[in-house]
């Protein structure tokens, strides 16, 4: 694994010995990130963006490499928070990034120094039903800025149940995965 563009271009990613954790191939994040560099709005340059699920920080940090301003990663897995405190540190990125130990489906309250995010990824593992969860999560405990985007990654054959205040506004299929684009609109 790779950072593809920006800043930290061409520099290696840390990946899993084990199997039973996925991190986003470069081929998706760069759909991702090409997708979000022509998207209207938010901008990811300047953004503070969140990645949950965050496994490795591919998708953070490919984010920090093209200009977000902050990355919060949520990641509850022990091996996983390893490398991924080690892939921010190689990339000496640490000002610009906070891990939180937390488990993305029961989410604290977010850090008030960065405020709310205007841009979410998520990347559960799949065919657990925890999209959905994280989703509630993130609109329920104030994660979210209003109009803020949110990029879901499950597995091709499964579904959102797009609770309320996100609206889909896209969806791509690649291989076996299926990223699902949201905008959230606060509850009134």
């Amino acid at each position: 694994m790779r950072v593809i563009a920006g800043q930290f271009r061409g520099r290696r990613l840390r990946a899993p010995d084990d199997r039973a954790v996925r991190p986003t191939s470069d081929r998706l994040r760069e759909t991702l990130f090409n997708i979000l560099s022509h998207s209207q709005q938010p901008s990811l340059v300047g953004a503070h963006m969140a990645d949950l699920f965050a496994g490795t920080g591919a998708v953070g940090i490919e984010a920090l490499s093209r200009g977000a301003r902050h990355v919060t990663f949520v990641e509850k897995a022990p091996k996983s928070l390893s490398l991924l405190k080690g892939n921010i540190a190689t990339m000496k990125a640490e000002d610009k990034a906070i891990v939180l130990a937390k488990d993305a489906t029961r989410l604290p309250a977010p850090a008030l120094e960065h405020g709310p995010v205007e841009i979410a990824f998520l990347d559960p593992p799949y065919h657990k039903g925890l999209a959905d969860l994280a989703l509630s999560s993130l609109r329920d405990k104030g994660w979210l800025a209003p109009n803020a985007l949110v990029v879901a990654e499950t597995a091709r054959d499964e579904t959102l149940s797009l609770s309320k205040g996100f609206d889909l506004l896209d969806q791509r299929q690649m291989a076996d995965s299926r990223l699902w684009f949201l905008r959230f609109t606060p509850l009134s």
